[in-house]
């Protein structure tokens, strides 16, 4: 398999982080070319890691363009993998001319990437939003990414979710803590609880509340101490923030930390991060290898990483005086951070490592290549009807079993669901949903479609019915043909052959005991091996499913 993934080459954080560390070691297995629009530190770090990299350089975005196409035939690549605003708008003017799936990763939510700049949010910002909606597929680094781009109406059955992961071999020692805290220029002793934060001092962090926070359980707990490693545009308001809070002392701006970050977080004893969004950040993980206590905003998904007074504690972004009361318990408990730290390690060691990330990596590309390949066809696909969408627990785990019956026959089979609340149905299981309605919409869908389903919990007995033949099933099949059977749940003191017995009147068929109604053990729709039963009209009831 052979991918080139396109990205700036001016990229900082987490996103840097997350493309520098995955091509590193998805180039193990596959050839992950990596091709930057500007030569700089991201570059110059990705060849000392061994990752092959090419420059493209230049503002003329036509010539970029052809350039690449070229670059691309001639090396026989598969897929087209974007990272950021800029490679965004060159993967969508590829798409075409190459032929190729392009996907992107999204790292960050775009509306609020240039936050506090309203010229680059007005020109930049509007070109990715739009670059964005014309590529094939997405990765939202955590799932609450991922909901987020389909409220915001992206196709359902696009997406794809990563977690950002590391490596947790264990760091070697890194040498007197004292020493190089003071070195940073923080005033600590033996006594001090050191709180630490590395982000980039912009809105989107937010640290005046980290600063207000800090603040106030500085006053509960004296011996805490901040120490804040990064630079940016409101480094100049935080430090007067501190010092109007009367703890310009125990503060520490540190600025970029040299030499790597093992250092910096083995000398913490709480890490922290109060951002306003965040998909799935690298300090969190970061800080649990070295099992601190930590506290964070509940954004994006870091809610699948910290479990509320079990792993750490969460607050709501803006809510200093949580964070204040949170950092003096840690401060005045010394077991407690230490329990919390040893919690967070055991589960970001075991969920969130990098060899997770790269295998769920390789499945992406495994699937979007298979839809790829997909043979083209004026019908496809299920579309799914019953009383989905009225918040009824019993219709929607019918759903869901309908659901994961499909996929085990075809992972790719395109799905589309009538519901009553759409929005609900596309974010709850990620597939295509419209209005039950909406009439235009689902007719579209059957029209397009070769397999409708209908049935639920709440209806009365509706058929299933099954038009044309679907990729597995016989041979002899002719498009066209349906067939029906009812499914209900069985009434009390029924007999469980009932159902069956139902079954066989209305398809003249038979199915072995045990079959079920879909799938692999389905009476209808498979037949032990994966492909569908055949009984429509012209199957003998004596051979059963053939």
């Amino acid at each position: 398999m052979k991918v080139i993934h396109l990205i700036s080459g001016g990229d900082s954080g987490g996103a840097k982080t997350h493309v520098l560390s995955l091509l590193q070691h998805l180039n193990q297995t596959i050839t992950a070319q990596l091709v930057c629009f500007r030569d700089g530190p991201f570059a110059e770090e990705a060849r000392q890691m061994g990752i092959p990299t090419m420059i493209c350089g230049g503002n003329n975005v036509f010539r970029t363009r052809r350039k690449l196409a070229a670059y691309i035939r001639e090396g026989g690549y598969e897929i087209i993998h974007c990272h950021g605003s800029r490679a965004n708008m060159i993967g969508a003017m590829l798409r075409k001319v190459t032929g190729l799936p392009v996907v992107t990763t999204v790292h960050s939510d775009y509306r609020l990437d240039y936050m506090g700049r309203p010229l680059s949010h007005l020109t930049f910002g509007t070109i990715n939003a739009l670059a964005l909606r014309r590529l094939d597929y997405r990765i939202g680094v955590s799932d609450a990414m991922v909901d987020l781009l389909i409220s915001r109406g992206f196709p359902a059955d696009r997406f794809y979710t990563i977690y950002n992961g590391i490596d947790f071999t264990p760091p070697p020692t890194q040498g007197d803590r004292l020493e190089y805290l003071r070195s940073l220029g923080a005033d600590v002793d033996e006594n001090s609880v050191v709180v630490g934060i590395a982000a980039r001092m912009n809105p989107v962090k937010d640290m005046a509340t980290l600063v207000r926070g800090f603040a106030a359980g500085h006053a509960k707990c004296p011996r805490l101490r901040l120490l804040i490693a990064g630079d940016g545009p409101e480094k100049d308001k935080l430090t007067a923030l501190a010092a109007e809070l009367g703890v310009e002392r125990q503060v520490c701006f540190a600025g970029w930390i040299s030499g790597g970050m093992d250092r910096f977080y083995s000398a913490l004893d709480i890490n922290a991060l109060t951002s306003l969004s965040e998909t799935f950040p690298y300090a969190l993980t970061e800080g649990a290898r070295f099992h601190l206590a930590t506290v964070s905003t509940a954004v994006g998904g870091i809610p699948y990483l910290i479990d509320q007074d079990v792993n750490g504690y969460l607050f709501q972004p803006g809510d200093w005086q949580a964070l204040g009361n949170d950092l003096a318990a840690l401060g005045n408990d010394d077991e407690l951070r230490r329990r919390l730290g040893e919690k967070l390690y055991e589960k970001a060691s075991t969920q969130f490592s990098i060899q997770k990330t790269v295998s769920t990596q390789l499945q992406i590309y495994a699937s979007i290549l298979r839809r790829h390949r997909r043979r083209s066809s004026a019908r496809d696909g299920v579309v799914i009807c019953g009383a989905y969408g009225r918040g009824n627990a019993g219709d929607d785990a019918i759903l869901e079993a309908i659901l994961q019956e499909m996929r085990s026959i075809d992972p790719d089979m395109p799905i589309t669901v009538l519901s009553k609340d759409p929005r609900s149905t596309r974010l709850t299981y990620r597939v295509r949903a419209v209005h039950r309605s909406n009439f235009l919409a689902w007719h579209t869908a059957m029209w397009n479609s070769r397999l409708y389903i209908n049935g639920g919990r709440d209806l009365p007995p509706l058929p299933v019915v099954l038009s044309g033949q679907y990729p597995g099933g016989k041979a002899g099949r002719q498009p066209g043909t349906d067939v029906r059977l009812r499914h209900r749940p069985r009434h009390p003191g029924e007999p469980p052959e009932s159902g069956r017995e139902d079954h066989q009147q209305i398809c003249g068929c038979h199915h072995p005991a045990g079959a079920g109604l879909f799938g692999r053990t389905a009476g209808h729709g498979g037949d032990g091996a994966g492909g569908p039963v055949d009984c429509g009209p012209g199957a003998d009831p004596a051979e059963g499913p053939g």
